[in-house]
C-alpha cells in the first residue's frame, strides 16, 4: 500500500502535500512512542541490523554481520525483516519483524544500529546508542540527496533527520566520501576502506555460480544479469530490450549459451512479473535475496544508471548499459559522471546494444576502468567487512560502556 501511495503522490502535487503533512504528524507520534520505550535499558552487546527497510538480508550490513560472527564475539545480533521476506540467517542472528512493536523495542534497547538505508522519520536515538550508516550505493552515476533536482518533500525531511543521528558512515572511494558529505551534509567520521558487500569480488566465484545456478535450476550455459534501476515516475517503459537478440549477441561475441537473469530495482518489485515474459533462458531474479551474489556469479552485467555497474567493475568483468531514456533520465535525476565517457558501452536500443556487444574490446575496457577508478580514488580492499567489524568491536568494548 505504501508503495502505491508513494507512486501516486509523485504524480499529484496536492496528494504529495497531504501525504507530507500526515508524514510529519506520524513522525511526531512515532517519536513519542519511541521515548516511552526508553523505560527499557540499553543492552550493551545488542546490534540491530536492517537493509532497505527490511526487504532483504543483504548488502553491507549482511557482510559486516558475518564478519562479526566470524570474530566469535559475544553479540546479540538482530535482523529486522519484513513478513514474508525470504532470508537464510546464520546461527547467532535473531530475526524480528520489521515495523513491528517488537522490532521497535529491539531498536530502542540496542547499543548499535547497523543500516544501509534511512530509519523511520521520528526515530529517537538515545544517549549511548550508535548509528552506523553503511549506505547502499557506490560512488555512483545518478545524483543523490540534496544534489538531486527533484527531491520529494518527504525525502527532503527524512535525509537531514537521519544524517543528524549518524555516528559513522562507510565509503569505498574519495568521490563517494565527497558526495556523502555534500549531498547529505554529513560531517562525522567516515571509514574509507571499501564496501563490505564488495569483499565477495575478492573471493572464489565458483561457490556463488553454483548457488545461483542451483537456485534457478540452471544446469547448462553461462550467466548474465540485466539489472536496471528505477525511474522517479516509477514507469517501466524502458523495458524494451529484445532479450533473445541480446542473448544471441553474447553467444557470438563471448561463446557459449547464455541464461539471462532479470532483476528489477526494489522500487519496481511489484512490476517484475508483468513486464517480462520469462522462460527459455530468461529468469526472474528480482526476489533473489542478495544482489552481490548475482553479480559475482554472472559473467556479464547489463544495467542503465545503477551503481551496481561500479560494484561489478571491481573484478573487471564486462558491463554494458542499455539506456533508451538516457537524456530524459539526465533531466530528471542528473549524473555525477559523463555517462557517454564511462568504460561501459552504451546502447539506446537493442540494435545499438547488439553492436556494442559484438565489437567489445576487453583490453580497451580494462584500460578505461583503470582510469575511472583512479579518477574517483577507489579504495576497495577486500577487507572492508573486517575493518567495520573491528570498529564495532572496539566501540562496544570501549571503557566506560
Amino acid at each position: 500500500m505504501y508503495d502505491k501511495i508513494k507512486r501516486f503522490s509523485r504524480k499529484n502535487p496536492v496528494c504529495e502535500r497531504l501525504i507530507y503533512t500526515v508524514f510529519l504528524v506520524y513522525g511526531f507520534l512515532y517519536n513519542l512512542f519511541c521515548r516511552l520505550l526508553c523505560v527499557f535499558p540499553i543492552q550493551k552487546n545488542k546490534i540491530v541490523c536492517s537493509n532497505f527497510k527490511g526487504r532483504h538480508y543483504a548488502d553491507n550490513p549482511k557482510y559486516i554481520t558475518e564478519a562479526l560472527l566470524h570474530s566469535q564475539g559475544n553479540y546479540d545480533i538482530v535482523w529486522l525483516l519484513r513478513k514474508g521476506a525470504e532470508a537464510e540467517l546464520p546461527a547467532g542472528v535473531r530475526r524480528v519483524t520489521y515495523g513491528s512493536f517488537s522490532g521497535l523495542k529491539e531498536l530502542m534497547t540496542a547499543s548499535m544500529w547497523l543500516d544501509s538505508h534511512t530509519k523511520q522519520y521520528g526515530i529517537y536515538k538515545r544517549k549511548g546508542q550508535f548509528f552506523f550508516e553503511t549506505a547502499h550505493g557506490s560512488y555512483g552515476l545518478k545524483k543523490i540527496g540534496t544534489d538531486q533536482n527533484n527531491m520529494s518533500l518527504v525525502d527532503s525531511r527524512i535525509y537531514p533527520y537521519n544524517v543528524r543521528r549518524y555516528d559513522l558512515m562507510l565509503s569505498n572511494s574519495r568521490q563517494a566520501t565527497e558526495i556523502y558529505r555534500r549531498a547529505f551534509g554529513y560531517a562525522g567520521e567516515m571509514l574509507e576502506y571499501g564496501s563490505p558487500r564488495n569483499d565477495v569480488f575478492f573471493r572464489d566465484s565458483q561457490p556463488f555460480i553454483e548457488k545461483v545456478s542451483s537456485h534457478f535450476n540452471i544446469t547448462d550455459g553461462r550467466l548474465a544479469l540485466y539489472a536496471p534501476t528505477w525511474r522517479p515516475n516509477f514507469n517501466t517503459d524502458f523495458m524494451s530490450m529484445d532479450f533473445e537478440k541480446i542473448r544471441e549477441s553474447l553467444h557470438i561475441r563471448f561463446g557459449g549459451q547464455w541464461n539471462l537473469l532479470i532483476r528489477m530495482h526494489p522500487e519496481n518489485t511489484r512490476d517484475a512479473e508483468n513486464v517480462v515474459k520469462y522462460g527459455a533462458g530468461l529468469y526472474n531474479a528480482t526476489d533473489y535475496n542478495d544482489m552481490q551474489e548475482l553479480l559475482v556469479a554472472c559473467d556479464i552485467l547489463i544495467t542503465d544508471y545503477s551503481s551496481c555497474m561500479f560494484d561489478f567493475a571491481t573484478c573487471g568483468k564486462p558491463c554494458f548499459l542499455y539506456a533508451p531514456d538516457v537524456e530524459a533520465y539526465r533531466e530528471a535525476q542528473d549524473y555525477y559522471l559523463d555517462i557517454f565517457n564511462l568504460p561501459f558501452p552504451l546502447g539506446r536500443d537493442t540494435a545499438e546494444l547488439e553492436q556494442k556487444i559484438l565489437n567489445f574490446d576487453m583490453d580497451n575496457y580494462h584500460g578505461k576502468l583503470k582510469l575511472l577508478q583512479e579518477q574517483v580514488g577507489l579504495n576497495e580492499t577486500g577487507q572492508a567487512s573486517e575493518y567495520a567489524a573491528q570498529y564495532i568491536e572496539k566501540w562496544l568494548n570501549r571503557e566506560g560502556s
